[in-house]
């Protein structure tokens, strides 16, 4: 069966929860844990964003890969505004390298997470999502595509490279707070004539 890429739709939150989880190695809902009210788990809080009509995480900013009805990844994606914006008090420390980043870019098509279930991968899972955000990004006149990986996690650079990302900016990035190594984070983007 042919894989396909669609919208995702406020029943795919599950998933987009799940992408979110495995793209930030986990950090991400380590946050959500910290906002989430007394006796909330952490997944409420992210489902809660993701059903949002608006937003980074909202479902409107999703795509789904799915084989045969069965969903294997999925990619949160947006245009960064045209005019870089202050960073808001909200940002965690540790993430405003990676707001400084996106900064750099502004009118770019921008994956904010992209992951592949472990079920799907070694399927084309993830070439066919960055082909769809190309297309976004070809489609809505955006100059190029950007992304922001960990320097650590070399399996996923690689991937970008293959699909013509390059390095175009480093901030150091620390996310010792949640038991990971010190690293960088690395701005990639793929330019659009």
């Amino acid at each position: 069966m042919p894989l396909t890429i669609r919208k995702s739709t406020p029943d795919d939150a599950p998933l987009l929860v799940r992408v979110v989880d495995l793209a930030s190695g986990g950090v991400v809902p380590t946050l959500w844990a910290e906002m989430a009210p007394k006796g909330t788990q952490a997944s409420e809080v992210g489902l809660s964003l993701v059903a949002k009509e608006s937003g980074e995480f909202s479902y409107r900013n999703g795509f789904v890969a799915e084989c045969d009805g069965t969903d294997l990844g999925g990619l949160i994606g947006y245009i960064l505004p045209t005019a870089p914006e202050s960073i808001g008090p909200d940002v965690p420390e540790e993430f405003v390298a990676i707001e400084e980043l996106a900064q750099l870019v502004p009118g770019h098509w921008y994956i904010n997470f992209m992951a592949t279930v472990p079920e799907g991968r070694r399927r084309g899972v993830g070439a066919a999502l960055l082909g769809e955000a190309e297309e976004q990004a070809r489609d809505h006149s955006c100059p190029g595509l950007a992304l922001i990986v960990a320097a650590s996690n070399e399996n996923a650079i690689s991937v970008y490279e293959r699909a013509g990302y390059i390095e175009h900016a480093r901030r150091p990035f620390d996310l010792s707070a949640f038991g990971e190594e010190p690293t960088q984070a690395i701005l990639m983007i793929k330019p659009l004539n």
